[in-house]
């Protein structure tokens, strides 16, 4: 998977762009100063989320972890100590697809049938953390809610939520 097409594909997501603003980018110049911008802001939020998950313990020293990121090089596992097994998805994959290794699940972001996925993560009882960190409000209050929504469906889970200064941090994982 290419690393520009991918990151492209997040961008416009998290901006919640119209198609018409996306053919206008994609004519013109989509990596302009904006998106150059919020690549440097995504990496960070990335870092933060990291930073948090250890602050919060959640991720234990030595946890073997399989996270599943757009791209190896967008990925919350770096700013981590751990043994990582890193596995592409696309977000124009389905992640329920996605082939298991028996590890604590990390995945940061928002993929197509992910409530699909974490109810098969439950039912394997595996562990799974999974959320965001963003400034983009919209995308922070779009993800909260699908979140809620999934609390009524899934056994096992706790949703945490908090802000770190601009940044909302979303996280929901397994008990």
């Amino acid at each position: 998977m290419d690393y520009n097409e991918e990151m492209l594909r997040l961008y416009f997501f998290e901006n919640n762009f119209s198609k018409e603003k996306i053919d206008y980018l994609l004519e013109n110049n989509p990596f302009d100063v904006n998106f150059v911008i919020w690549e440097k802001q995504t990496k960070n939020n990335n870092k933060t989320f990291a930073i948090n998950l250890k602050r919060k313990d959640f991720i234990k020293q030595g946890s073997l972890i399989q996270e599943i990121s757009i791209h190896n090089d967008n990925n919350v596992g770096q700013y981590l100590h751990n043994n990582i097994i890193y596995t592409p998805c696309s977000l124009r994959n389905n992640i329920n697809n996605i082939k298991l290794n028996n590890r604590l699940v990390l995945f940061n972001g928002f993929y197509k049938n992910e409530l699909k996925f974490l109810k098969k993560l439950e039912y394997l009882s595996n562990p799974y953390i999974t959320g965001i960190c963003t400034k983009k409000k919209h995308f922070y209050e779009f993800v909260l809610n699908q979140y809620k929504s999934f609390l009524e469906e899934l056994q096992s889970a706790e949703l945490f939520d908090e802000k770190n200064e601009d940044q909302y941090i979303l996280t929901l994982k397994s008990k």
